[in-house]
């Protein structure tokens, strides 16, 4: 057996394993939970409301200001999530190709990105 052989079964072997593809997934996963949050505040904090016309005086929700730092959070979620999604191609899509590993795992254990906002989601965290 040649070594340069043996490196690339090793290494095919050891990237094309579930383990290390769900881990590398929750890794994302922990860099995933500040564009979550951003996402969560939008979503339970924000309500968006149509008060700027001056004829309307009692609609539901107008006696409410709109926050002034909304349009923080929301370009806060986008640019955190750009990079999310970045890392998520890096180590998706783009590792497994150039390693010749098995893109069905790594592309499967995708789904675990959301895991660890969840996981603090329901633990009170956030």
């Amino acid at each position: 057996m040649r070594s340069e052989d043996a490196g690339t079964d090793r290494g095919s072997r050891a990237g094309g394993g579930p383990w290390v593809a769900a881990g590398a997934n929750l890794a994302l996963g922990v860099c995933a939970i500040l564009p979550g949050t951003f996402i969560h505040w939008l979503v339970t904090h924000y309500l968006p409301m149509d008060c700027t016309n001056g004829t309307t005086t009692g609609g539901p929700g107008c006696d409410r200001d709109t926050y002034a730092l909304a349009s923080f959070y929301k370009e806060a979620a986008a640019a955190s999530g750009l990079v999310v999604l970045a890392l998520t191609v890096v180590v998706d899509v783009l590792m497994p190709r150039q390693e010749r590993w098995s893109m069905r795992v790594w592309l499967g254990m995708t789904v675990l990105i959301p895991v660890p906002f969840f996981a603090g989601l329901a633990l009170g965290r956030f």
